[in-house]
């Protein structure tokens, strides 16, 4: 149709070889006309690559992950690759069948949130990246990190309500059977060892699997009931301070002037409630960003450095002033 040999065109559709401005405006007119695509199927089976990347998330809805999803997409768009996203709903079971499927359709690379405790070597069948975001599973694949430092930044909040006359505090924690964040209740009560106050298991609140703002005003109001004095609590999440600042206002208490809340990511939810949540920025743009460019930079075969570690700072807001 274009008057042009079969290698010619695909040097024009690839961007290869030597071909004229002429030939390329008529063979990109034609495949216009013509409403030609590519078949990735076939190019992937001679190639060995299909431009397509998985990731994998433990929960969709929540806004630090969504955002991440969103950078990686931009990125990986920008790069001429598609991108399916997959989510576990924090089931470490779900997350292995999604790495197998993954590998099925023959993605390049994959980048994940992990609720697994180990991820093991035959994970995916062939030799392609996986970059690790947040979360660090023992591996034996010498794997990628991307992580922030979310235990410092749990550590600082603790220290900031503490320095503000908070004696009872309590630590909330999402629970997952496989994976868990006892690195950032370590964190919780590393500081609050440090300024010599007691601590019993109680004080540490693991929620269910699918944790919500019900699930944490719920567990709030629980607790209080249950007989204990309550004036600073340290979340792993914007969503948990709200529903804690709703268990409050059920038994009359007020955020500040009674009970002093972090959250954390730094959500929009964050910036709106009422009272305002202080927090932590964990930059899920710059993790985002960071993850899709070492996953592509390693299916290049590019040098990449085993750990990239981004830093978090603290916002307060109105719930600890």
């Amino acid at each position: 149709m274009a008057g042009v040999s079969v290698a010619t065109v695909s040097h024009v559709m690839n961007n290869t070889g030597r071909f004229s401005k002429e030939t390329e405006l008529k063979v990109k007119q034609v495949i216009k006309d013509s409403g030609f695509v590519f078949n990735n199927a076939a190019r992937s089976l001679k190639s060995s690559s299909s431009h397509t990347i998985g990731l994998i998330l433990p929960n969709i809805n929540n806004p630090f992950f969504a955002n991440i999803a969103s950078i990686v997409e931009s990125y990986t768009f920008e790069h001429d690759y598609a991108l399916f996203v997959c989510n576990t709903n924090n089931s470490a079971d779900k997350e292995k069948q999604y790495f197998k499927k993954l590998d099925s359709m023959q993605v390049d690379g994959i980048i994940v949130i992990s609720c697994q405790k180990e991820i093991v070597d035959d994970i995916v069948q062939r030799n392609i990246p996986i970059i690790l975001i947040d979360r660090t599973p023992t591996n034996n694949m010498n794997l990628t990190i991307i992580a922030s430092d979310a235990e410092e930044g749990i550590y600082q909040e603790t220290k900031t309500l503490i320095n503000k006359g908070c004696r009872n505090l309590v630590f909330i924690s999402s629970f997952l059977s496989t994976y868990t964040n006892s690195n950032r209740s370590n964190s919780f009560i590393k500081a609050l060892k440090e300024s010599n106050i007691e601590i019993n298991d109680e004080q540490i609140i693991h929620l269910p699997q699918g944790e919500s703002i019900i699930t944490t005003e719920t567990a709030i109001v629980e607790y209080i009931n249950s007989g204990n004095t309550i004036d600073g609590i340290i979340c792993t999440s914007d969503n948990q301070a709200i529903g804690a600042i709703a268990g409050l206002k059920q038994l009359g208490l007020k955020v500040p002037e009674d009970v002093k809340i972090f959250g954390f990511d730094n959500t929009l939810q964050s910036q709106i409630s009422t009272p305002t949540i202080s927090t932590i920025e964990r930059y899920p743009t710059i993790i985002g960003q960071t993850a899709a460019e070492v996953l592509m930079d390693s299916i290049n075969k590019k040098e990449v450095n085993p750990y990239y570690e981004i830093k978090c700072s603290i916002i307060e807001r109105q719930s600890t002033n």
